[in-house]
């Protein structure tokens, strides 16, 4: 007998079969990451497009934005009045809007109007406060009682204000209830721009799943901003230090998550641009 066939040896059964499975558990792997990967690649392009959704967005919130309070004539507490939620107030041309946003002399706090009543017959009102420079905090009060002649001075009009844009949830575009509640609290615009802005998402994205997000956040930046009294492109100075203002702006911000992958577009806002 030959030496080279004594010692030659196949491939034995169980061998066979550990290394036909240990293939498929390989291919398995590569098909599962492959199809990761398609779908990861699939979610990005979809972003892509959405970038031109939320420009729009972006450019239909600034045709809204107009940072410029309306004063309605020249407000005053009508009566010293303790803390609480309601104010009588005299001196108004016109009714202020629910959701204007409202600082009262003497009194700590910013305040926004959720309710009033219509002129009685010497034109006062009476107002429905809740606090609104703390957020996300049940505290409706006034900080402190107000005196009578005390000057009110509006300081956002909820028409041309963004802050009704924060936490909107686009993803519920088509729910009623939600819908209702924004128009309830006079935001009809804020509805519609809610079913305009979730239907044209959900047309890049797809419906929205457990775990998706479409957020719009809006929240007051402050940046120091160089002064140019003489618009001459230089910094003016004082005692030879550049001199900066402090500038609030309104930061805007779309959040978008799908599947793992989530993306943040931001906009300042500022004078109405």
């Amino acid at each position: 007998m030959s030496l080279k066939h004594k010692f030659q040896k196949g491939v034995s059964l169980v061998e066979g079969m550990t290394a036909a499975a240990v293939l498929g558990a390989s291919i398995t792997v590569f098909m599962t990451l492959q199809s990761y990967q398609e779908r990861d690649f699939s979610t990005l392009r979809k972003f892509d497009k959405a970038a031109y959704a939320v420009e729009l967005m972006f450019e239909e919130m600034a045709a809204v934005y107009n940072p410029i309070a309306a004063q309605y004539g020249t407000p005053q507490v009508f009566a010293d009045t303790s803390a609480g939620t309601s104010l009588k107030v005299k001196g108004f041309a016109q009714l202020p809007g629910v959701g204007d946003q409202i600082i009262i002399e003497g009194v700590g706090g910013k305040y926004e109007i959720t309710a009033r009543t219509d002129f009685d017959s010497d034109n006062n009102t009476t107002l429905t406060l809740d606090r609104s420079d703390i957020p996300d905090v049940a505290y409706v009060n006034m900080a402190s009682d107000a005196t009578l002649n005390a000057t009110i001075t509006v300081v956002s009009n909820a028409e041309g204000s963004l802050d009704p844009y924060h936490s909107l949830d686009l993803t519920k575009y088509d729910d009623t209830a939600y819908i209702t509640n924004l128009e309830d609290d006079g935001l009809e615009k804020v509805a519609t721009d809610l079913q305009n802005w979730g239907a044209l998402l959900e047309k890049h994205f797809g419906p929205s799943r457990t775990g998706d997000k479409r957020l719009i956040e809006v929240t007051d930046i402050t940046k120091n901003v160089p002064v140019d009294m003489d618009n001459d492109g230089v910094t003016d100075q004082e005692d030879g230090e550049d001199v900066y203002e402090a500038v609030t702006k309104k930061q805007v911000t779309i959040i978008i998550k799908q599947d793992k992958i989530e993306e943040k577009f931001r906009r300042l806002f500022l004078a109405g641009t």
